[in-house]
């Protein structure tokens, strides 16, 4: 492989762990707002004030046969994009055909919520927690049974929701990353770059001194003390057989004001405060997580919890799709609705419909 080639699947590695993070700008691969979707009962809009100056517009899908009983609900986060409602609308129909609601919403900024949009992990989990409160304070919501089911980035938020409300009843992340601070996001780096073709001996020093020049730059070190760490960390990618312009374009692409707050991660302390039922769910062929890795950070996260439960599906990729092949993103439009595997929705149901005590 040639060193312009590894330079591109560094990218396309590094790329997709920060924008899970929420610590990237937006991809241009985000999915249309769709306000209206087929489900097993009756939707309304609703309105949901968050932070000033934010509301999120939303549906709520009610299963037809509640008959004016409050009913359990599903909170469904987005991930990573400017995404609106629309992308579980598989799922929704399984939810409201077992008596449980489900909300939607479009993120701030996208579609009919006003905000400004910006991928920032605080910002999403203020609006997500906002999402909530307004189910709680429904006549026609049960409140003391919330899910939260988060996707990609979704499923960062969801745990770091639930670890501050404790009445969130259940959770669900579908290819969430789980992971704490630099640590993390170095050790995702790290994978990548092996990934790409580069052994181990040559990959280490180059991931320790991007180590030493994040935590300078969290610490907010002044430039004397950055400038050395900089050339460090391009001399390292030379040693790991960069050219020079290709060192300095991976440097760009990891030494951003984003990255810096690497240390606003905690999914997986989020995901250890934990007790209540939490499922999380990982799809084999994933491109953008591995799933091997993702799924035992999980399990080590969970392992106090007795209801905790961690799922890696066969031959599902990032988007829980069936037929997929390589996993990759250029699969995605030809294989049908996003999370509409019915392996991946009948797992998630039946497990909801269980964690949420809903019965037929």
């Amino acid at each position: 492989m040639t060193g312009a080639l590894n330079l591109m699947r560094l990218a396309a590695g590094l790329c997709p762990v920060l924008m899970l993070g929420g610590l990237l700008p937006p991809a241009g691969d985000a999915r249309p707002v769709r306000i209206a979707v087929r489900s097993a009962g009756t939707t309304s809009d609703v309105r949901i004030t968050s932070e000033p100056g934010v509301v999120l517009a939303g549906t709520l899908h009610l299963p037809t046969a509640a008959h004016g009983a409050r009913v359990p609900v599903a909170v469904l986060i987005q991930g990573h994009g400017r995404n609106g409602r629309g992308g579980y609308d598989e799922l929704i129909r399984r939810l409201n055909a077992d008596g449980i609601a489900a909300l939607e919403y479009d993120k701030r900024g996208v579609g009919q919520s006003s905000g400004t949009y910006k991928e920032d992990l605080a910002r999403l989990t203020a609006d997500a927690t906002a999402a909530v409160a307004a189910m709680r304070a429904r006549g026609d919501i049960d409140g003391r049974r919330i899910a939260l089911v988060g996707h990609s980035q979704g499923g960062v938020v969801a745990p770091a929701v639930a670890a501050v409300d404790r009445g969130v009843a259940a959770v669900v992340t579908l290819a969430g990353s789980v992971g704490d601070g630099l640590p993390y996001l170095t050790r995702a780096i790290r994978h990548q770059m092996i990934a790409a073709g580069r052994a181990p001996a040559v990959v280490d020093p180059a991931i320790d001194a991007i180590t030493a020049l994040l935590q300078a730059r969290i610490d907010r070190r002044d430039m004397a003390a950055i400038t050395p760490l900089r050339i460090a960390a391009i001399a390292r990618f030379e040693d790991a057989g960069f050219s020079p312009a290709q060192a300095q374009s991976a440097l760009a692409m990891i030494d951003t004001e984003e990255a810096w707050q690497a240390d606003r991660l905690r999914s997986a302390s989020d995901l250890k405060a934990l007790h209540v039922p939490v499922l999380a769910v990982f799809g084999e062929k994933d491109p953008l997580i591995s799933a091997a890795e993702e799924s035992a950070a999980a399990r080590a996260a969970l392992r106090d919890n007795p209801r905790g439960k961690v799922v890696v599906l066969a031959g599902l990729s990032h988007w829980f799709q069936d037929g997929a092949v390589t996993g990759g993103e250029d699969e995605v439009a030809r294989l049908g609705p996003n999370f509409g595997s019915p392996r991946a929705v009948a797992l998630v149901g039946d497990w909801l419909d269980d964690a949420l005590s809903v019965k037929r």
